[in-house]
């Protein structure tokens, strides 16, 4: 019975340990990324001051830097592990578009398109709980 209990509980471990290189090559992607990703934040707040663009494109730049260093610390488990992949991908696309918007090189309607970037982005990085139906109770 002890062998077989440890044989059924190694089992349940198997696809964990298969999944488990393509989950460290994400952590790596997600964190390097976003630590990236915040270092670019941090340069465009300094280039507002060195370029001497107006003060207003902190309240644009500041929440784009704070959410890039609050992404730095997300945990990449073996259930979401792609899912956060492609939120750091993700995540570039929009870096890319506050630098340029916020170095005027294309047009400040695409603040909309940003906008709707990091919600996919921070969709992508939210914890998924189990929040189905539950079952009725009579």
């Amino acid at each position: 019975m002890n062998v077989t209990s440890k044989l059924v509980e190694f089992e349940k471990t198997i696809p964990e340990r298969l999944a488990e290189p393509e989950r460290k090559r994400s952590e790596r992607i997600v964190t390097w990324s976003w630590r990236g990703e915040a270092a670019v934040g941090a340069a465009l707040i300094a280039l507002v001051f060195i370029l001497d663009h107006s003060l207003w494109w902190l309240v644009l730049l500041v929440p784009h830097f704070a959410g890039t260093v609050a992404g730095c610390f997300q945990k990449v488990d073996v259930e979401q592990h792609r899912d956060r992949r492609f939120g750091a991908v993700a995540l570039h696309v929009v870096a890319l578009l506050m630098a340029l918007i916020s170095l005027s090189v294309i047009s400040r309607w695409f603040i909309i398109a940003a906008a709707i970037g990091w919600m996919l982005v921070g969709g992508s990085t939210a914890d998924s709980t189990d929040t189905g139906p539950k079952e009725a109770r009579r």
